[in-house]
């Protein structure tokens, strides 16, 4: 297929005007004001606390935890480092805790962002690095049919690594 051919969609996918870009289902970001009762209660449910960092880029206080089986979505806690931080709207409106965002692996996010706009998504600023990826690129979009989206750059081999595809953009 030509570069400029549209890519046929996917099972209830929405078809792009650019090659496929093969996305991988990698976590739910679930927002809180109580960082530790959150992970506590995760790992009450038999999560594995894999990594907690406090990362001031982001302005948020970040935990990744592995599901019971080790074969599930991980789970982010995040919540805020600081006032003013990217979950203050949230927690204003008393909408947190909850899970707030899905996240998706890309090998190439700007690809990936690409396609996503194309099919309607609105990035919500530039890529930055996560430190709890190993610096790996983020980047938020919003779909007012799907809400926040995260994407992450070939995120590091412990967090799953390659990017299995689970579905093109």
């Amino acid at each position: 297929m030509a570069s400029d051919e549209r890519v046929p969609p996917p099972a209830g996918g929405v078809a792009v005007g650019r090659p496929a870009i093969e996305l991988a289902f990698h976590h739910v970001g679930i927002g809180t004001a109580d960082f530790e009762a959150a992970i506590a209660t995760y790992q009450r449910l038999g999560h594995r606390l894999d990594v907690e960092v406090d990362d001031p880029v982001l302005n948020a206080r970040i935990a990744l935890l592995a599901c019971p089986d080790g074969r599930g979505p991980w789970l982010e806690i995040v919540a805020p480092l600081s006032p003013g931080g990217p979950l203050s709207a949230l927690l204003a409106r008393r909408v947190l805790p909850a899970p707030y965002h899905t996240c998706y692996a890309a090998r190439k996010l700007d690809e990936a962002a690409a396609a996503l706009s194309d099919a309607g998504f609105r990035p919500l600023g530039e890529a930055r690095p996560a430190l709890a990826f190993d610096n790996a690129p983020v980047l938020f979009l919003y779909s007012p049919a799907v809400g926040l989206v995260e994407l992450l750059q070939s995120p590091p081999p412990r967090f799953g690594g390659a990017v299995r595809s689970s579905g093109l953009v």
